[in-house]
């Protein structure tokens, strides 16, 4: 089960970063190293006063009151005075995150968007429940066990289609071009939740992958994904770390363990109670030789950071973007008998050269949380010398090639790259926020069908396919219709924009993941600075491991 898949990114993004942090514990990996993993209770206490307290109220106070509300507002007061990443997360809460990191979770495998009262198959996740049953992307649900989905709740939409696995769903379907309905019945069960979104050749020498967050399948995702690009010519890559919130200590360990040669540390962590614990490569790494470039932005943070932070001060590999978040805090979490769990800072991590970049948190949650939008009021992501104000007072640190590198407030890139602002405009995010692209690409696709099926491949598609002016009258059409303001300025501004979106939409129902991404790297620029700079470095043959 799935939304869009933007809104499902920024679920996860959002989650994992403010929820999860740095997360240590028994449910990483299998490795060596010794985990750090707390017992509940922590230790007995002579008098637990919270717990009399909140006993006593419910036995005597004069008038009724909600006792567990009560234990709320005591732990979120408590929580409040530590630092940003330790929380008590609830039952519902811990599933959904647990669930993003595990690699999987029960339902039927679906991503789906749900447009004008009906839910649009957009993509069937491979290998799950819903590819079993023999439902197709583009395939219609119209009621879910007899239910009309008109007007349901996306909550109670979700919880329908999700459930404990083994159980069945009966699914009403219409299939173009048939407009009859038909009934499919699904098993749910356990449904593949990949770390790794796509994995595709560049160009003929330089391979592309795109970690979404570190998670326990991440490094054996990666370990295939590079299988598939080395069999496809493999010589320089760009590992593309954007918008990943973290995740798995291990995981991120055993991702940098990949392009650094035996004995080099990645890591430490240490803490006032957590004595100080190194994490060293081991020597049998997929890529320790051939060209690398790292990709990060203002929304990298956590594990994303240990990549990017090892690879930089071991002069690995180019590191491309914008600075990163700032976390460098590690989490143990404590689970309670409810289900619920209290995920703590137990410890600070560092770079190889001894780098914290957790950025401060001094003023308080909400200014931590608005740090990275404040970036850009104070220009910070237009300009590079906007960026390099945050480091005027930081701690320095110099590689063995003399390069200067900083503590505290995140990784700052090798070489920036502004965010594009060019074609943003007003009419844009008002498209945006009403769906109102992605609803507009799938309509192209239902009446366009004879013209997109004349493409032999997706390189075919994204060399030649263009939407054309007179396909996006029928946008603006819609969006006039929905009071929204559609001016010329604003048109002539964002049509590019607007175009590839809906490109991309459409790349995405015919071919994946892979189509998605072929079609945004085309334009993006921070991809094409990559490509640039992976070729400059390549000269001659380069052996890869």
């Amino acid at each position: 089960m799935g939304t869009t898949k933007s809104n499902l990114r920024f679920a996860l993004l959002s989650a994992i970063m403010m929820a999860c942090g740095m997360i240590v514990g028994s449910r990483m990996s299998n490795t060596s190293t010794s985990e750090l993993n707390f017992s509940f209770p922590f230790a007995s206490r002579p008098i637990d006063k919270m717990g009399r307290i909140l006993q006593v109220i419910q036995d005597r106070y004069v008038d009724s009151v909600d006792v567990g509300k009560l234990e709320q507002e005591s732990i979120d007061a408590i929580m409040s005075k530590l630092d940003p990443h330790s929380q008590y997360v609830n039952p519902q809460e811990f599933k959904a995150l647990t669930e993003s990191l595990e690699g999987n979770f029960e339902g039927i495998g679906i991503e789906f968007h749900i447009q004008r009262d009906t839910l649009l198959i957009v993509d069937i996740v491979r290998e799950g429940p819903a590819e079993e049953a023999g439902l197709k992307s583009g395939d219609k649900i119209i009621d879910v066990d007899g239910k009309s989905i008109v007007g349901m709740p996306n909550g109670e939409l979700f919880k329908s289609l999700r459930g404990p696995s083994g159980t069945i769903i009966d699914l009403g379907i219409l299939r173009s071009p048939v407009a009859k309905i038909s009934h499919i019945q699904v098993k749910r069960g356990k449904v593949p939740f990949n770390s790794i979104e796509t994995a595709y050749m560049l160009n003929g020498e330089t391979g592309y992958i795109k970690i979404s967050r570190f998670a326990a399948t991440t490094h054996k995702e990666f370990l295939m994904a590079m299988d598939r690009l080395k069999q496809n010519g493999l010589k320089s890559l760009v590992l593309d770390l954007r918008g990943n919130g973290g995740g798995y200590l291990r995981a991120a360990i055993a991702i940098a363990d990949e392009f650094l040669p035996n004995g080099q540390l990645i890591v430490y962590t240490q803490g006032r109670k957590q004595s100080k614990e190194q994490y060293f490569a081991t020597g049998s790494g997929e890529f320790e030789q051939g060209n690398l470039v790292v990709l990060i932005d203002e929304n990298s943070a956590s594990a994303s950071e240990i990549v990017a932070g090892a690879l930089q001060d071991t002069e690995r590999a180019m590191i491309i973007g914008r600075r990163s978040f700032g976390k460098g805090l590690v989490q143990d979490q404590v689970m309670f008998p409810d289900g619920s769990a209290l995920r703590l800072t137990i410890a600070r991590y560092y770079t190889p050269l001894g780098r914290c970049i957790q950025k401060s948190y001094a003023n308080g949650v909400n200014d931590y949380r608005n740090e990275v939008g404040d970036r850009m009021k104070h220009g910070e992501l237009l300009n590079a010398d906007s960026n390099k104000i945050a480091f005027l007072n930081s701690q320095k640190f110099v590689t063995r090639s003399g390069k200067t590198v900083y503590g505290g407030g995140g990784i700052m890139p090798d070489e920036f790259i502004p965010i594009d602002t060019s074609e943003n405009s007003a009419l844009y995010s008002y498209l945006s926020y009403k769906g109102l692209i992605v609803d507009f690409a799938y309509d192209y696709l239902d009446y366009n069908q004879e013209k997109l099926n004349s493409f032999s491949s997706l390189n075919d598609f994204v060399a030649k396919f263009e939407v054309s002016d007179d396909d996006l009258k029928q946008l603006f059409k819609e969006a006039r219709e929905q009071k929204i303001p559609v001016n010329e300025e604003d048109v002539k501004r964002s049509k590019g924009l607007i175009k590839n979106q809906v490109k991309a939409m459409v790349a995405r129902r015919l071919w994946s993941d892979e189509g998605y991404y072929k079609v945004l790297n085309s334009k993006d620029q921070i991809v094409l600075r990559s490509i640039h700079d992976s070729a400059e470095s390549v000269a001659g043959n380069v052996s890869i491991k």
